[in-house]
């Protein structure tokens, strides 16, 4: 059975992955700086993209519970209820990292979960039908394709904004010049 689909969405998760790794570095100053009337900040993102892709793949594509849970919102001082999604800003203004190597740990927790089911995916998993939080239903691809791969991607941008805004480099700023 062919893995073509599953081998290129392997391939773009590793690359979201490798930037949001890259984008862990900085000051908790940098991490959380906010520009004025800005919404969320590096560590904002961070949070969001992280809870985002536990749902998608855990709660979704695997049907068991996140990785997410009150010793995690403990350790890393943050919210164990919502993922960002509607979040008005005072609130996301106020999300802070207190541990971020915690988070870290966190992170790699769910992108472990990812790869393992990848691993095992075949094209037809991901074109299982689940549901989506609309009420409406979308295939694991696509939920991966648009939330992991799309919105991660724009999230990125953001990321490398904020970044640049002070002084620092962009993620993966080597990547891809070779």
């Amino acid at each position: 059975m062919s893995r073509g689909t599953v081998e290129f969405i392997q391939r773009g998760v590793a690359f979201a992955h490798r930037a949001l790794k890259d984008a862990c570095n900085g000051t908790d100053e940098q991490l959380h700086f906010i520009p004025p009337d800005g919404s969320h900040s590096i560590a904002w993102c961070l949070w969001h993209t992280a809870r985002i892709e536990d749902a998608i793949i855990n709660q979704r594509a695997r049907g068991i519970a996140p990785v997410w849970n009150e010793e995690w919102a403990r350790r890393t001082g943050l919210p164990l209820d919502g993922n960002g999604n509607g979040q008005p800003d005072d609130e996301a203004r106020a999300v802070r990292i207190t541990d971020i190597g915690a988070f870290r740990e966190y992170q790699e927790a769910v992108w472990a979960a990812t790869n393992e089911f990848l691993e095992a995916a075949t094209d037809d998993d991901l074109e299982r039908e689940v549901p989506t939080r609309g009420g409406g239903t979308e295939s694991i691809g696509e939920g991966i394709s648009l939330h992991i791969l799309g919105h991660f991607n724009g999230h990125r941008g953001e990321i490398n904004l904020l970044r640049g805004m002070q002084g620092m480099p962009t993620v993966l700023v080597s990547e891809g010049t070779h």
